[in-house]
């Protein structure tokens, strides 16, 4: 059945990809906000409440609809699992994007590259020139492919929709408090542990797909340096099996950022930026076929 749900909220998602934010994003957004603005206290306590009651209370929820729709017919339950998924993923939204981004670079038209990687992340590209577009893209790829794919199939595998809602919903509440300390402090570290194993076996898998030895040596050498260390895994690796050089002075609309250098070899063009897309599906593909081997050897 997990393999199954997977298959058809991917296939959805392939051909009716969400719009970001979906409407399900903007109720989820607008209740994490309420809780911060009420809940909001000073003390690291009063995060752990108000993550309860978004992240745990909406796992919870979901998880209760699709037992009670399990009791009523199991092809019910089934569906409200793709259906969780479907909501929980959204990859696809931004495959659009870095193909947009690819054929930009192709063009020469750095205005519009810019234009549409800033549609992930707004102001962050104004200055950018062709190699730390294509850079940056990479990078905003390996990432989302982690939070919007990796950790939310890994944690679905694992514990159905309450695993995938309580990943996504941690996610959110890290990203929308992140400027609140004090209150982010366990959000922040919970989504941290939730990430920790799906980080690796993302890393591992991208050695598998891609540059098996390079990966492995960048994400030895080189992981440690980046600040947050999930981030790191994930880029290293990346950067190793797709042959390229990642982080590094950035230039932003403030000036320039300067971080740890990852990876080996050339300077990023247009074809790596989709290379990495290509990678990230290489990945999927992988784990369905484990996931269909572990569903033939229970027949």
């Amino acid at each position: 059945m997990t393999l199954f749900a997977i298959l058809a909220a991917l296939l959805w998602d392939l051909v009716h990809p969400l719009r970001d934010p979906s409407p399900v994003q903007r109720l989820l957004e607008r209740y994490t906000d309420w809780l911060l603005e009420h809940m909001n206290a000073g003390a690291t306590r009063y995060g752990v409440v108000a993550w309860a009651a978004a992240a745990v209370a909406a796992a919870a929820l979901a998880a209760l609809v699709g037992w009670l729709l399990g009791e009523l017919w199991g092809v019910l339950a089934w569906g409200w699992s793709v259906v969780v998924l479907y909501y929980c993923l959204g990859m696809r939204q931004f495959a659009l994007a870095v193909e947009a981004v690819v054929h930009a670079l192709r063009q020469g038209d750095l205005t519009a590259a810019r234009n549409h990687l800033m549609s992930w992340r707004p102001g962050t590209a104004q200055a950018m020139d062709e190699e730390e577009l294509a850079r940056s893209g990479i990078e905003h790829v390996l990432l989302l492919g982690l939070t919007r794919l990796f950790g939310v199939l890994f944690w679905f595998a694992l514990l159905g929709v309450f695993g995938a809602v309580l990943y996504r919903l941690s996610g959110l509440c890290r990203e929308r408090w992140a400027a609140e300390p004090s209150f982010c402090a366990f959000p922040r570290r919970f989504a941290f542990y939730l990430d920790w194993l799906p980080a690796r076996v993302a890393a591992f898998s991208f050695a598998i797909v891609g540059d098996f030895e390079g990966a492995l040596a960048c994400w030895r050498r080189q992981a440690g340096t980046w600040g947050e260390p999930n981030e790191g895994v994930v880029l290293a690796a990346g950067a190793g099996a797709l042959g390229v050089r990642l982080g590094g002075a950035i230039t932003l609309p403030a000036g320039q950022l300067l971080r740890p250098e990852l990876g080996c070899g050339a300077a990023p063009t247009a074809d790596d930026l989709e290379g990495a897309m290509h990678l990230v599906w290489r990945v999927v593909v992988l784990w369905l076929g484990v996931l269909g081997l572990l569903w033939i050897g229970g027949l």
